[in-house]
């Protein structure tokens, strides 16, 4: 009776542990799921398209074919590069088409596609199950996980597998992870080889398999899987890879290019063909070969790569990756607001600025270069804003980071002269001038000598002189002047008698302040038009619009000198601050170029008018717009 009492009490005590193991075990099993947000699988079936101004090409404007092919790599359009080309030929569209342009009959250009990846040196596109190619899916379950389609997340032959080899070296040597379980690390864990996050794994592995689709599980697995990085950008997901080790969508990938890819996914670093070619192309081969075995990939498909074809890949992905190409296009596809200009002019502009920016910083290695832009319409609040420090506030470096203006706002202190009576064609005297200032004696400076003794006012204000300027402001009366300008710019130091040196530049403004300062000014000039107060001729906008007459006449190109377009140049502190403010009849921009921390005072031999300008001028010729009259009727006045 009492062994049989004993057994008894052990069988129970056996049964309990075994109840509270599985309780144990079931409340793990639960929070571990709980843990996980598994609905994020479903979204990456999702792609939006930027909503933003619809991107319009001007007829007979030529165009750079490598930016317009970078371009459509970026869009929602369906079609490949080459196929749009063709079809712009069959159809007569492709009027010109040589020596690197083209030029096409006018046309609206595909959106750029939004970029999802949530870091900013990232690029990550999303495509659902039906718009990925098959040579993927079944390649990489060919590769990866042959019994994807049978198990329940987790192949048991796989772990024990791994099992053994793991005891055998006594370490972690082995995963046997499924593609589910693959997705399920990629999403939701880390790297790290432990015996806790396997089981995380596992366990959430088949949960998925539960409330997911195999097609819904290789969807996410292909849009979230990483797929390398190049030149500080992360590669996220098929699309991305497709573009950035190709230079194709997805749908134009080939076989054997496919197994590249697919053979990448073992390790992107340990396979870069940048570093490790030889490991790539044996790791290929063997990828390749087993698909053509498996009667996955057609054997009359494709072919294996020659020594020659894998060294003129090499040549063209370094053009790709390790260089600015598509970061214009990383930029703007994080763009979700009506930005006032379309994508493709916001794509020409931030590769102008780049490609500024290297040329400075071939000179001036050592120095914290930067630019900043802003532009937008006058009729609505929609606009453009760009810094080129991604890893920065952007927010805050263009509104609230002040930098000095030089001389961009004297075509504001014309203006509002020319209200209290100052006529364009007035001469004012161009020599030495010296006002006494409670701080002692102020004499300004030219920036170049000037011959005439006397000048016009329009030519004051076109070749931006300094002293002309100041016997304006003195003969109108500081004083009086003074509250107008407070309007625009309510940091002025005053009185303004006493610091008159503001005038010339001695302001600091954000890149966002200043436009608004010429948003302001601008209306009121084209108002004041519509009011029968002024005559066009008398605007600045007006005095300003010819090139071959201002301080950009050295450097405009042969093709805008002829054109009529407001622009204004600016250079303060030594060369460390350059702008050039612009309107053109569709929009205003400002854009500020310099040096943006770690000023060492030397003098750097950067301007306005060889820096913000020529990004303007690159700007202007390759938008593919046309540049119309310059006039008060297309800024909606």
């Amino acid at each position: 009776m009492v062994m049989l009492r004993h057994v008894k009490i052990i069988f129970l005590a056996l049964l309990a542990l075994m109840v509270l193991g599985l309780t144990i075990a079931s409340v793990y099993v639960v929070q571990t799921i709980s843990e996980i947000p598994v609905e994020r699988i479903r979204k990456f079936e999702k792609s939006t398209a930027i909503a933003q101004s619809v991107s319009k090409v001007d007829s007979d404007v030529l165009l750079n074919k490598s930016d317009l092919e970078d371009y459509w790599l970026f869009t929602e359009s369906e079609l490949s590069f080459k196929e749009f080309i063709e079809l712009s030929i069959s159809s007569g569209k492709l009027t010109k088409y040589k020596n690197g342009f083209l030029s096409h009959d006018e046309m609206t250009l595909p959106m750029v596609a939004l970029n999802e990846c949530e870091r900013s040196s990232c690029y990550q596109r999303r495509m659902s199950f039906g718009e990925m190619p098959s040579v993927f899916w079944k390649g990489l379950i060919g590769i990866e996980d042959a019994r994807f389609l049978n198990h329940f997340g987790v192949d048991l032959k796989s772990i024990f597998r791994a099992i053994a080899k793991d005891i055998a070296e006594l370490r972690l040597a082995q995963g046997g992870s499924t593609l589910t379980q693959q997705l399920v690390k990629n999403l939701f864990y880390s790297n790290e080889k432990s015996f806790k996050r396997k089981i995380k794994e596992i366990i959430v592995a088949i949960y998925i398999e539960t409330k997911f689709s195999k097609e819904e599980i290789l969807t996410a697995y292909f849009n979230e899987v990483f797929w390398g990085s190049f030149n500080g950008v992360r590669i996220k997901g098929l699309y991305s890879a497709s573009l950035f080790y190709f230079g194709k969508k997805p749908n134009e990938v080939a076989p054997f290019e496919a197994a590249i890819l697919i053979g990448l996914l073992k390790g992107p670093y340990f396979y870069n063909p940048l570093t490790h070619l030889d490991r790539l192309e044996q790791r290929t081969k063997v990828v390749f070969n087993k698909l053509v075995d498996m009667n996955l990939f057609s054997k009359s498909a494709d072919r294996v790569w020659t020594d020659k074809e894998w060294e003129k890949w090499v040549v063209d992905l370094k053009k790709r990756a390790l260089s600015n190409r598509y970061r214009p296009l990383i930029y703007i596809s994080r763009i979700t607001e009506n930005a006032g200009i379309s994508s493709y002019e916001q794509f020409v502009l931030v590769k102008s600025s780049i490609d500024i920016l290297a040329d400075i910083k071939e000179k001036y290695s050592e120095e914290d270069v930067a630019v900043k832009m802003v532009i937008g319409s006058l009729k609505d609040n929609n606009f453009f804003s760009y810094y080129s420090k991604w890893e920065r506030d952007k927010i805050k470096a263009i509104s609230s980071e002040r930098n000095s203006v030089g001389s961009t706002l004297k075509p504001l202190y014309y203006a509002l002269m020319s209200y209290m009576g100052l006529n364009w064609s007035d001469e004012v005297e161009s020599g030495e001038i010296t006002l006494d200032l409670v701080s002692g004696k102020w004499s300004p400076r030219e920036s170049h000598k000037v011959e005439d003794e006397f000048v016009t006012v329009s030519r004051s204000l076109q070749e931006s002189l300094n002293r002309p300027l100041v016997r304006l402001a003195d003969k109108y009366g500081f004083k009086n002047l003074e509250p107008h300008v407070k309007e625009y710019i309510p940091t002025l130091q005053v009185p303004l008698a006493q610091y008159p040196s503001q005038l010339l530049g001695s302001i600091e403004l954000s890149t966002y302040e200043l436009f608004e300062v010429y948003k302001k000014i601008l209306k009121r000039e084209c108002e004041e038009v519509a009011l029968g107060n002024k005559k066009w001729e008398d605007t600045i906008l007006y005095i300003l619009s010819d090139p071959s007459k201002t301080t950009i006449k050295r450097i405009v190109s042969k093709n805008l000198s002829s054109l009529s377009f407001f622009g204004k140049t600016g250079t303060s502190n030594n060369g460390y601050d350059n702008w050039f403010v612009f309107y053109d009849g569709w929009n205003l921009g400002v854009i500020w170029t310099g040096i943006d921390s770690g000023r060492s005072g030397e003098r750097l031999r950067l301007y306005g008018s060889t820096t913000s300008f020529k990004i303007f001028q690159d700007f202007l010729l390759t938008r593919g717009r046309r540049l119309g009259e310059l006039s008060c009727e297309k800024s909606g006045h």
